[in-house]
């Protein structure tokens, strides 16, 4: 149900063995989504626009490391970068 530029602008896989998740920055929504990768199907997300630390403005870009860490970038106002680091 996403209009203007789409939501899907980049993804990365976790780290697992199985690369069980799918992680989906939607920069038009402002969060980023999490896809179990068997199934194609949204189990949870993270984030809302905004400026605070957790909140995206224009969410573009997504890197897992090798942690499992999740980093994102945001372009036009937001400008910067975030990591979110996997809990156990």
């Amino acid at each position: 149900r996403t209009l203007a530029m789409g939501s899907i602008w980049d993804l990365d896989f976790s780290r697992d063995p199985d690369q069980k998740y799918l992680f989906v920055p939607d920069g038009t929504n402002q969060k980023v989504w999490i896809f179990d990768r068997q199934r194609l199907e949204a189990v949870g997300a993270f984030g809302r626009g905004g400026r605070m630390a957790g909140y995206f403005g224009w969410g573009h870009a997504l890197a897992v490391d090798s942690q499992g860490n999740i980093y994102t970038g945001e372009v036009e106002t937001g400008k910067r970068i975030q990591k979110f680091e996997l809990q156990s």
